[in-house]
């Protein structure tokens, strides 16, 4: 058994990995172990395969300070739960709906610091619902198939193919059609055979850029669109995907940049912003992830860089506005919420748009600028929240 003096337990639910432990993020996770400890948490990371649920028992792997060392023990389901379950496959994803199910329904107790927010085609559809941000909100679509791209592409020259449930970046692709298609190449090809010549190259009708699931570089070019389509059809196989209008984010020098909110509740139960930075790409990089080679900068002097003074601080004190608007709106149509990551673009003309939302953000961000107090607060407002459940709970038990 997992023995403490704390009173309540906070169990970290994870993706089950081969290792020693069995999960990774361990660093994180041990650091909320010991601001857990400080706040009379007894912390345990488990998965949803360790779950005994005819004895009621979990096997989790507490961190013990004094030997530095993961220990693997049996505990009594925690008090509270935080979950940062990823998925790389579908059975990932079955185990955990599963296992949240479950423990939502036949124990009640069990507290959620919050539920996972589905997929990026969900979040679109709730903030469009709410109406205060269809100004914000970049086109986007569903791709039922790919007679979806050609149709956009005969709309548009460009369009945005994100993974629905895609992350760091890996998958997402630019599709353009060049501004000489086939039909001009052809045409060249025809007249220079009658004068003799030899033809030329043809000109490529569409290209495509981005990085796959492996996140590798990806650059192709296509003679026609069925050979375009062919390509995607392959690439895009058996995973959900997005078609999302393509917008010129990126800095006066050429590089693409977002800006990541961090937001999440404190001890009162209330949102805020715990932080924000600018992560740029580099190197012509179709996005800005940290995980494609991109850096970090404080985004206040990052952005009066690129724009004039008055207008870098409108697009801030904005970017704060929607940061504690954005997650009041998804828990009214989602459920519970914890903590958000909100990823913001920002045109060459000074619009804000809202790219994504993530309800199982990292904190990265802060190493990189050594940001200590943002930091601590990333790390401590989910304890915080925990107890704030905790005893809302109880005094809710009490009246009852």
């Amino acid at each position: 058994m997992m023995t403490s003096s704390s009173p309540y337990a906070l169990g970290i639910m994870t993706t089950q990995i081969e290792g020693n432990p069995p999960f990774l993020n361990r660093g994180f996770y041990r650091r909320l172990t010991l601001a857990g400890s400080h706040a009379g948490f007894t912390v345990f990371v488990f998965s949803p395969q360790s779950i005994d649920w005819l004895t009621g028992k979990v096997r989790g792997y507490a961190y013990d300070s004094t030997t530095n060392q993961w220990l693997s023990r049996y505990s009594s389901f925690p008090n509270v739960v935080y979950d940062r379950c990823f998925f790389t496959n579908r059975q990932q994803y079955n185990e955990h709906r599963t296992a949240v199910r479950r423990l939502r329904e036949q124990h009640r107790s069990v507290l959620f610091l919050g539920y996972g927010l589905r997929g990026k085609w969900e979040v679109q559809h709730m903030l469009e619902q709410d109406g205060r941000f269809n100004s914000y909100l970049p086109r986007t679509e569903a791709m039922r198939s790919l007679r979806s791209v050609a149709d956009w592409l005969r709309a548009d020259d460009e369009v945005l193919l994100k993974p629905q449930s895609g992350s760091q970046g890996r998958g997402v692709l630019l599709v353009q059609r060049c501004g000489t298609g086939a039909a001009d190449a052809q045409a060249r090809a025809g007249a220079a055979a009658q004068a003799g010549a030899s033809a030329p190259a043809a000109a490529p009708a569409f290209t495509v850029r981005g990085r796959d699931a492996h996140n590798r570089h990806v650059g192709r070019s296509f003679a026609d669109a069925p050979a375009l389509l062919r390509w995607l059809r392959r690439f895009t196989a058996q995973r959900s995907y997005l078609l999302q209008q393509y917008l010129l984010l990126q800095t006066r020098t050429g590089d693409a940049y977002d800006v990541r909110s961090l937001v999440q509740k404190n001890g009162a139960g209330l949102w805020q912003v715990t932080g924000m930075a600018v992560r740029r790409g580099q190197d012509g990089s179709l996005t800005s992830n940290l995980h494609g080679g991109g850096i970090v900068e404080l985004a206040v002097p990052f952005l009066t860089r690129q724009f004039d003074p008055d207008i870098a601080s409108s697009i801030v004190s904005k970017l704060h506005e929607l940061s504690l608007l954005i997650p009041e709106a998804l828990e009214k149509y989602h459920g519970r919420l914890a903590e958000l990551g909100i990823d913001f673009g920002i045109d060459v003309e000074g619009k804000i748009w809202i790219l994504e939302v993530n309800s199982k953000p990292g904190r990265s961000i802060f190493t990189y600028l050594q940001d200590n107090h943002a930091r601590i607060k990333a790390l401590t407002h989910p304890i915080r929240y925990a107890r704030y459940l905790l005893q809302n709970a109880h005094q809710r038990a009490v009246k009852e």
